[in-house]
């Protein structure tokens, strides 16, 4: 079977990183079964599309064109794809996707589209997505929420298909936490981007309520709002709350593989990556009841009132005195994400997705 990616990678807007670590696992699968697969990429995106194994680049010109939401590269990329007789053309992360369905179509292909990464229901223009719900042969996203976006508005059955995770591959790093004075397992971490909807505050308030035997530590994931960010320091007790700053790849992997507990406040109705990767890290997590947090969770993890400080100081309590009982939970999480998130069991959907409208 021949496969066309296009799409928008190179970290070019929300959730794009994503989308190249998706294609960097799911191809070389796929091409180990004997697909044959084309990423279509522009000049600027070959950094990112060069670390795509098991699959051939295929080099599009960068057209300066205003087109609104409409991606040139993705249309023009179509268009390519139409005259080069492949089965399956495959959307990542490209808006609005009907446009671009209906010029893959021209070359008789089925089409998919991916919605991918930490894309929002609200965040999506519905003209787009009603257009992607009559025209591609199948709809994949990433979350509960948009598999029931398109069955409730658009009368259209979404494939969910979650992000995948790689459990680490050794311990992390310790050492990487003494410059900012902790030990394993002596702290909750909440890291993720410092704006109001991830309830940064909600944690600080619940933290400095409680004995500092156990730190809450604030790292900044992504961008941020810096206002807020100036309010949590403001408000917080530097007895009990640190604040990592914005941190990188490795410190973040060395904080959630010796953290305590992850805390995942957020009363945004979205999960944020590093919730997957904290249960393959074989941390509990302590989250807010949200929908989109239960299901990934799908019960393997801890739960308080969405923002609700005055419940999160009670069960903060109650964890950070009962290490029994986190250890346990730990322990299911982390077997439980390791079957529900590998790369492997990713790739197998794909194939199915493919091989229904083929």
């Amino acid at each position: 079977m021949r496969i066309a990616i296009i799409g928008t990678l190179a970290g070019h807007g929300p959730g794009r990183d994503g989308v190249d670590k998706a294609l960097s696992e799911i191809c070389p699968r796929l091409a180990e079964r004997g697909y044959r697969i084309d990423v279509f990429c522009e000049r600027r995106q070959l950094l990112a599309c060069a670390s795509i194994e098991g699959a051939r680049l295929i080099r599009v010109p960068h057209l300066p064109l205003g087109l609104g939401r409409a991606s040139p590269h993705a249309l023009l990329s179509s268009l390519l794809a139409a005259v080069r007789g492949y089965d399956v053309v495959n959307f990542f992360a490209a808006h609005p996707p009907g446009l671009y369905s209906m010029a893959a179509h021209l070359g008789g292909a089925r089409t998919v589209t991916s919605i991918h990464g930490l894309e929002r229901a609200d965040s999506l223009a519905p003209g787009p997505v009603a257009t992607a719900a009559r025209l591609a042969d199948a709809v994949i996203v990433s979350s509960r929420r948009l598999e029931r976006l398109f069955r409730d508005s658009f009368g259209r059955d979404a494939v969910y298909i979650p992000n995948g995770v790689d459990p680490p591959g050794r311990p992390a790093d310790s050492s990487l936490l003494e410059p900012l004075g902790l030990e394993p397992d002596s702290y909750v971490l909440f890291a993720d981007r410092l704006e109001a909807e991830t309830g940064a505050h909600v944690a600080v308030a619940a933290a400095n309520a409680l004995p500092p035997h156990r730190k809450l530590v604030i790292a900044q994931v992504g961008e941020g709002d810096d206002e807020y960010a100036r309010q949590l320091r403001s408000t917080a007790d530097p007895e009990r709350v640190v604040f990592a700053g914005k941190v990188e790849a490795a410190l973040l992997d060395a904080l959630m593989g010796h953290a305590y507990l992850y805390l995942l406040p957020s009363q945004a109705d979205e999960a944020p990556e590093t919730l997957l990767a904290s249960l393959t890290h074989g941390r509990a997590v302590l989250a807010s009841d949200v929908p989109e947090h239960l299901d990934v969770m799908a019960g393997d993890g801890f739960t308080f009132t969405a923002g609700d400080v005055g419940d999160l100081r009670r069960v903060l309590s109650w964890l950070s005195a009962d290490p029994e009982v986190v250890g346990r939970m730990r322990l299911r999480a982390s077997e439980s994400a390791a079957g529900r998130f590998g790369w492997d069991r990713i790739a197998d959907a794909y194939e199915q997705v493919y091989r229904a409208i083929v």
